[in-house]
């Protein structure tokens, strides 16, 4: 499923215009995009939860040389997925 999926889906459902439901769809992940990064954490009740978790500096080797190269630490996003979202058949 793609953004246009999405957006296809919410018009049907909720009875609006596509260019309206593109625009609920848009707010939506933008809402959840500035909340990743001020890092904070969302939880979508029987979705499931994102969280943004720091990733560990690191070595890694470039498969071309063979050589190490350092990985700087950073930050990642975790989604862990609620129960009603696991206990799909």
């Amino acid at each position: 499923m793609i953004k246009a999926d999405i957006v296809n889906e919410v018009s049907r459902v909720a009875d609006i215009t596509k260019v309206k439901a593109e625009a609920a769809v848009d707010a939506v992940f933008d809402a959840m995009r500035l909340s990743m990064q001020r890092g904070e954490r969302i939880e979508l009740r029987g979705f499931g939860v994102f969280q943004v978790k720091p990733r560990k500096r690191g070595i890694g080797r470039n498969p071309r040389t063979g050589k190490e190269v350092r990985i700087p630490p950073g930050r990642t996003i975790r989604f862990k997925p609620g129960k009603e979202l696991q206990d799909i058949p």
